[in-house]
């Protein structure tokens, strides 16, 4: 006699301290477009508490970050955390519920002292717990679609609501799960001295361009890097770009979704001003504010190299704002060069503005009056006289 169905889950005991991870998505609204983002939960069973931090992606940049900002705001790290087996921890399921993991989450845990577990396949029940906090977020957090300019102002708002959250009384213990979950800050480890880096490094060779692809994206470096070697640091939000000597040469914000190319043409600027007739042709053409395209158009040949040289060295220091009002006060006294754009936009950065010495000071229409001076050798006679002195 069969004295269980096959389909029967044994209910889990829960300790103070143990932890639950997993990833769900929701729709936000990212000026004004309807996008996609996914949110990490950490929960404890125990206490009913969670927290939880939104991303673009569930890479392993993003889904250790995640974790990180989750230990740092707790001043803590849960003794044992449950995880799926998720591809940024979990390269491949072994037999015997052994798995091989990633390097960079071995790296990650070993550095934070936890202990990690990792659901049978097939068996969310083994986390049921994170998996009813992803849903339960998702409706009482995330629905309607969250309004948002910068990710981090989404999950400062993130970690409020969860502490917010645990002023409800436990479903079934009947204490605030603030009360309870005092129980799980009371068993967490130590934070280390210092936080995780949650970057990674690739190696790659530049094209014909000077682009690198990465996760079938392309960024920018500099045309004399084309055909050379570079190494990529990747963090969940920006690509920085090192050369052999692991200096930066440029930094991109990483791209996610539709988005296909980062392109910086500021290192590209001073190959343009050898080939100014491309400029119209160019997607930096597009970037331009209107008193440039205006300026350009107004430009001999001439005047675009040494325009575009000019703006190859400004835009490495900012953006086009102090560049393009430099422009503008240069214009007040006509079409401008190049060096008079250059010379009234460090006397802005100096904090100085524009002077008038810029142009020549008008002369006045008639001279001041002098008093007349007498010239000669009259009062040296008097003096040689006075002296006795005089001719013999």
């Amino acid at each position: 006699m069969v004295e269980e169905s096959e389909e029967a889950a044994l209910p889990l005991e829960t300790k103070p301290g143990a932890a639950q991870v997993d990833f769900g998505e929701a729709p936000f609204l990212h000026e004004g477009e309807e996008v996609i983002r996914h949110f990490l939960v950490l929960s404890f069973p125990y206490s009913n508490a969670f927290l939880y931090q939104v991303f673009p992606s569930q890479n392993r940049e993003c889904f250790l970050q995640g974790l990180a900002n989750m230990f740092e705001f707790m001043e803590g790290v849960p003794h044992t955390i449950r995880f799926d087996n998720l591809s940024p921890a979990v390269k491949k399921v072994l037999p015997e519920g052994e798995r091989e993991l990633t390097e960079e989450f071995e790296r990650f845990a070993a550095h934070y002292g936890f202990s990690y577990e990792f659901c049978n396949p097939n068996s969310g029940n083994e986390k049921g717990h994170v998996e009813s906090m992803v849903k339960y977020i998702r409706n009482n957090y995330l629905l309607p679609a969250v309004p948002y300019h910068r990710l981090a102002d989404v999950n400062e708002q993130a970690f409020a609501w969860s502490v917010g959250d645990r002023k409800r009384v436990h479903y079934e213990k009947e204490l605030p799960i603030s009360e309870l979950h005092l129980a799980d800050k009371e068993q967490l480890l130590q934070l280390p001295g210092k936080a995780y880096e949650c970057i990674r490094y690739e190696h790659l060779k530049a094209d014909k361009y000077g682009f690198i692809r990465i996760d079938r994206k392309q960024y920018s470096t500099s045309p004399r890097f084309a055909g050379q070697a570079v190494t990529a640091k990747l963090s969940f939000d920006q690509v920085t770009i090192l050369n052999e000597k692991n200096e930066i040469l440029i930094t991109h914000p990483r791209l996610y979704g539709s988005e296909r190319k980062a392109m910086n043409w500021q290192p590209y600027l001073t190959l343009m001003a050898k080939r100014p007739t491309a400029l119209k042709y160019s997607s930096f053409y597009d970037q331009l504010p209107e008193e440039w395209k205006l300026y350009f158009e107004a430009c001999s040949l001439e005047e675009k190299k040494a325009a575009l040289s000019l703006l190859a060295v400004l835009l490495k220091e900012q953006g086009f704002d102090l560049p393009t009002e430099a422009l503008r006060m240069a214009s007040d006294h006509g079409h401008p060069t190049a060096e008079s754009i250059k010379h009234v936009y460090y006397q802005l950065v100096n904090g100085r503005g524009i002077r008038e010495t810029l142009s020549l000071p008008r002369m006045p229409q008639k001279l001041p009056m002098v008093e007349s001076a007498s010239r000669g050798l009259t009062h040296y006679d008097q003096l040689f006289a006075m002296a006795g002195g005089g001719q013999s």
